[in-house]
């Protein structure tokens, strides 16, 4: 299968799962309004306003409760108690429950209260016409509507509120025994019943049906054209997100091409703060702060940790001995001089928190934990982490490369140094994922 292939296929499941998610949030509120319905037909038949039997009704709001819950219950469980994820609305069955729900409990109502309630079996229909493979639900809603309709008209007549047009002077206080009405309702009288309300009411109903099925088509369409806007911007953001990674990085080999390196700096340390925040992300210590999508713009910002060196002068930057104290205030400034650059040259970006990082980093990667570094002294946790990593990763590289003024040290004398100044230097938890990396690394050869 083909990139793009790949990309329509995984776009257009993701938005289609989150319509799906969407709309099982806003039935579930449907039923749980279902539910004070069915407490409320309860109440006026208990007041005598219905005329039902409380025997019969006692038992269909027990059941009609008990199906509306049934999937409120399966999300409270499944998302609050459990905190399981993915959400249950997400799952792909959860609406098959959602509108079997909504059906049991209708047809429960209608069959208790009145054969009048049938025409509230248009209800699953619009339930279901909100899915976006809503197609396949609608042929069963309509299925179910063939059997369902005179089924709650035949049981209305026996069980729900006395009809007088047919057993009027037989009624007494409002309730009729079941004994008595099937007395009165000899078999012939079926078909007038079905001519007379069951056909009125499945005319009704398969108009709606046939209109929810236009409704469906159409949120169907507008679900198309929704994918196909997600992957244009998609494809826009990737371009952009290419160039801006291009542009930094050779600004960036630029930058470094001036201290007396090839640029190779640059894309180490892009790497090894990328492995570094990934391993730290395992850890509790970090795990809340270090999501997916910081570490990616931590990584991305990474090459211009330097881009201040820019209004350095050549004979510091080149300077193959010891800076004096006024040079090494000049290096000093490459920090803000720096912070100032990223502002102007990615402040039209539509991407807050990649500028945010950037920074973070270009400013404060020089910090020390202990408050001993610059530019402005920053100390502990009120160094940004972005910086914090940075400046691991940087140093370590330093130590382990050429530089005008200093020759290559072994990796294992780079790590010791480092290790030795955790909390002072850096971050001691950073160090601490930084001994776990090189472990597994020493325990793997």
């Amino acid at each position: 299968m083909k990139a793009d292939d790949v990309l329509h296929s995984n776009i257009s499941r993701d938005v289609k799962i989150s319509i799906e998610a969407r709309s099982n949030a806003f039935n579930l509120k449907c039923l749980s309004v279902l539910c004070g319905f069915t407490l409320l037909s309860a109440l006026c038949n208990f007041i005598g306003i219905f005329t039902v039997d409380h025997l019969t009704m006692r038992i269909a709001v027990l059941v009609a409760l008990t199906t509306f819950c049934a999937p409120i219950a399966v999300w409270f469980v499944h998302d609050r108690l459990l905190k399981r994820s993915p959400t249950i609305l997400s799952w792909s069955g959860f609406k098959f429950l959602i509108v079997f729900s909504i059906y049991l409990g209708i047809a429960v109502t209608c069959i208790t209260l009145t054969f009048h309630a049938v025409l509230l079996m248009v209800l699953p229909g619009i339930f279901a016409a909100q899915y976006p493979d809503q197609k396949r639900l609608l042929k069963w809603v309509l299925l179910g509507s063939v059997v369902l309709v005179p089924a709650g008209v035949y049981d209305g007549f026996l069980f729900g509120i006395v009809d007088l047009n047919l057993f009027s002077g037989q009624v007494e206080k409002g309730v009729l025994p079941l004994k008595n009405r099937l007395a009165a309702l000899p078999p012939e009288r079926y078909l007038t019943l079905y001519l007379h309300y069951v056909l009125p009411r499945y005319l009704i109903i398969f108009m709606v049906e046939i209109l929810l099925f236009g409704i469906g088509k159409r949120n169907a369409e507008m679900t198309d054209m929704q994918i196909k806007l997600t992957e244009q911007a998609n494809v826009e953001m990737k371009k952009r997100n290419n160039l801006q990674s291009i542009v930094i990085e050779r600004l960036s080999s630029v930058i470094e091409s001036r201290d007396g390196n090839t640029g190779g700096h640059v894309m180490r340390t892009k790497n090894y703060v990328g492995i570094l925040a990934r391993e730290m992300q395992k850890d509790a210590a970090f795990r809340a702060q270090l999501t997916d999508e910081l570490i990616e713009e931590i990584e991305s910002a990474a090459p211009l940790h330097d881009i201040g060196k820019i209004v350095v002068p050549d004979a510091i930057l080149l300077k193959p001995g010891k800076l004096t104290k006024e040079e090494f205030e000049e290096v000093k400034v490459h920090t803000t001089k720096g912070g100032e650059m990223i502002r102007t040259l990615f402040s039209e970006l539509e991407d807050a928190l990649f500028l945010q990082i950037a920074e973070e980093i270009v400013i404060y990667h020089h910090e020390w934990w202990n408050g001993a570094g610059y530019p402005t002294g920053l100390k502990g946790q009120d160094i940004p982490l972005s910086a914090r990593i940075m400046a691991v990763a940087d140093v370590y590289d330093v130590l382990i490369s050429d530089r005008v003024y200093k020759k290559a040290m072994p990796k294992e004398q780079a790590l010791e140094i480092i290790y030795n100044e955790a909390g002072t230097h850096f971050d001691p938890n950073i160090i601490r994922i930084l001994r776990k990396i090189e472990d597994q690394s020493t325990e793997s050869r």
